[in-house]
């Protein structure tokens, strides 16, 4: 695909998205298939960094665009709704996460006995990304562009330019935010 139908794309996608904003469900379903191929990369790029994911590529792309499609369409174009859905994607998995520990540590059925104890220390998987979602969470309340382009990096699968692109930053910027924010990350994890 050249540079021009790939202009062509991404203004057919901010199109559809304003349209379904107004009103037009045959938009939306447009949308949706259009869209389809991207989310469920996206959501297999985000298990691809989870240890012990559960989730298929494809359940994990449905729970991302059902939680989306239920909100409204409030998003400006096609590089916000991507954004958007590395969003969504991370707290699927992270509400995923928590639910299983949840079960694990006995939430009203069995007790956890003391050969499983394993599944409990930090080095589980689930906890692991709790502890990342809460240091990007604290990480975003001072300094939101970064927070942004690490969710982006890792729960969204986006490239360096398409980072670029949407934050409307150089890729250079990118590559030092990524930088600082993975040391700062590391960091607030080692504490």
């Amino acid at each position: 695909m050249d540079d021009t139908d790939d202009s062509d794309r991404r203004h057919e996608l901010t199109q559809l998205i304003r349209a379904w904003q107004e009103g037009d469900l045959g938009a939306r379903e447009m949308f949706v298939a259009a869209v389809y191929a991207r989310v469920r990369a996206i959501a297999a790029q985000s298990i691809r960094h989870q240890n012990g994911a559960t989730l298929t590529p494809t359940e994990l792309a449905h729970e991302s665009l059902i939680r989306l499609l239920d909100a409204n369409a409030d998003w400006a174009d096609r590089r916000h709704f991507f954004h958007v859905i590395a969003q969504a994607t991370r707290q699927v998995l992270v509400d995923h996460a928590r639910r299983r520990l949840a079960e694990k540590r006995g939430s009203g059925a069995d007790i956890t006995s003391l050969d499983n104890i394993d599944s409990l220390l930090p080095g589980n998987a689930d906890v692991q990304l709790i502890r990342v979602n809460d240091a990007l969470e604290s990480l975003a309340a001072s300094d939101v562009r970064r927070a942004q382009i690490i969710e982006m990096t890792y729960f969204g699968g986006f490239s360096r330019e398409e980072i670029a692109l949407a934050q409307d930053i150089s890729v250079g910027t990118v590559d030092r935010d990524l930088r600082f924010a993975r040391a700062w990350l590391k960091d607030e994890l080692s504490a």
